[in-house]
């Protein structure tokens, strides 16, 4: 396929996540090469607030390129990268810096935290995926695959690859940590020609994800959920406040009890609190399968998986999150790995640009461990 071929095939002008842009470029190796080129890239400047200071940032943005030699769905198997170049006037050295990578099942959520991210010294991409069951997973281990193809050419660490997604796109991204290396993707990615490297990432990040249930997990400890997760959500947001400000919330919410700093509530008050009953949400993702259930990977105690992991969900997304972080997070404990979660009270735990975040990636990335 020549250049004017790509680029229709492509579409000018198509949007890839933060200021991605599509762009057209052919290799020597043709319009369908996994070879990463440092070239045909765009110098662009933002203005990004981090810990509410505003940073000038300067990076290099590569787009539209295709991260499978046999794209089925062109527009959508694609990726971008952007790399900071300078950070408030100082040069940035990105050869060893952390990838984030996203996916395009985030929404809107994403261009926030990637900006940031951006700002703070990390390269990141941002991967578009199919629709579909199925789809999503297959589409984002290929482009771990193409990330990894590249190491050398492509900036960045490409072992410390720290998946990134919200919502739907926070499913993704538990799904490819938890599955990493596993074989029961290789047909499919196969016949996309994705490259031959590995699907493993170092680290995940998922906020409120959204993932398809199996039947044992839909029995999970309520008292576990109660003592490990909301209770203490609960009393860290009533500390949070102000004598005034809680006296006023304990008003509104006669069903918190609050003594000598403890919290006390029953589950089912706290159901009718956020608006949904655990049996119907959990009931509605079964009849609506998106993705296998990362915890399928996780009880078989896969050794390729991620072992470091930032989970966020948030009272206000409904049960369901909560119990997928819950079963997550119980289950990669039990495995030793390196777990940081946290339900957001009243929120939707999608703090994944905050400082908290970026020094978690920071200081994760910085460790010698797998």
């Amino acid at each position: 396929m020549g250049e004017v071929g790509r680029c229709a095939v492509l579409g000018v002008g198509l949007a890839v996540g933060f200021g991605g842009v599509a762009a057209c470029g052919s290799g020597p190796e043709g319009a369908h090469s996994l070879r990463f080129h440092d070239r045909g890239s765009v110098l662009k400047d933002a203005s990004v607030k981090v810990e509410g200071v505003t940073r000038a940032v300067r990076y290099r943005l590569y787009s539209g390129i295709p991260y499978v030699a046999a794209p089925v769905d062109a527009p959508h198997q694609i990726l971008s990268v952007r790399v900071p170049v300078q950070i408030s006037g100082r040069a940035v050295e990105s050869s060893r810096a952390p990838i984030l990578l996203d996916n395009s099942s985030s929404g809107k959520v994403a261009d926030d935290q990637d900006a940031a991210a951006l700002a703070s010294g990390f390269v990141v991409v941002a991967s578009a995926v199919r629709a579909g069951e199925g789809n999503g997973i297959v589409d984002l281990k290929a482009a771990v695959r193409y990330v990894r193809h590249n190491k050398g050419r492509l900036p960045g660490n490409v072992d410390r690859i720290i998946a990134t997604g919200n919502g739907a796109g926070g499913g993704l991204a538990a799904l490819l940590g938890a599955s990493g290396g596993r074989g029961q993707y290789d047909d499919a990615l196969d016949r996309l020609g994705a490259a031959d490297a590995s699907d493993r990432v170092y680290a995940v990040a998922a906020s409120g994800p959204v993932t398809n249930l199996g039947g044992p997990d839909l029995k999970y400890d309520r008292s576990w959920l109660m003592a490990n997760y909301l209770q203490p959500s609960g009393a860290r947001y009533l500390k949070g406040l102000s004598e005034e400000q809680r006296a006023l919330y304990l008003k509104r919410n006669p069903w918190i009890g609050w003594m000598g700093g403890r919290i006390s509530f029953t589950f089912p008050d706290f159901l009718k609190h956020v608006g949904t009953t655990d049996v119907k949400a959990a009931a509605d993702v079964q009849r609506r399968p998106v993705l296998r259930n990362a915890m399928d990977f996780v009880r078989q105690r896969n050794p390729a998986r991620a072992r470091h992991w930032w989970l966020r969900a948030g009272t206000a997304d409904g049960d369901v999150p909560l119990t997928v972080v819950g079963n997550l997070a119980s289950g990669l404990e039990s495995l030793g790995d390196d777990v940081r979660a946290t339900v957001d009270w009243d929120g939707t735990g999608r703090d994944a640009g905050s400082p908290a975040f970026l020094d978690w990636i920071t200081r994760t990335a910085a460790r010698r461990s797998r």
